[in-house]
């Protein structure tokens, strides 16, 4: 029996790499430090509903934002530059910095 050929021919990169991770894989720790961040803070309905869309905004983004943007907003909530952060994540930074000023008020 005769041997087979070999192709000549080889495989795109396409084909040799390995299957992209889904979304839902994705580690986000950063996004979800804010989170977790924010629901110790939560005191009322509105903040609960809020949250919930804020996990689920965090499950359906693709990427993770830089840990340098998030502790900087932890850390000084009020100074921290909210520019830097995309824009459908806007008003939940905005909600965080309007929670840690109601906390700071209400330890008073």
């Amino acid at each position: 029996m005769p041997v087979k050929a070999k192709s000549t021919t080889s495989k795109s990169k396409a084909a040799r790499q390995k299957p992209a991770k889904s979304r839902k894989n994705i580690k986000k720790t950063n996004l979800t430090r804010l989170y977790n961040h924010m629901h110790k803070l939560s005191s009322d309905a509105v903040d609960n509903e809020i949250m919930k869309r804020f996990k689920t905004l965090i499950d359906a983004c693709e990427e993770d934002l830089p840990k340098i943007h998030i502790d900087a907003l932890i850390s000084e909530p009020r100074s921290a530059d909210t520019s830097v952060f995309p824009e459908g994540l806007l008003p939940y930074v905005k909600h965080f910095v309007y929670m840690v000023k109601r906390d700071k008020m209400n330890k008073k």
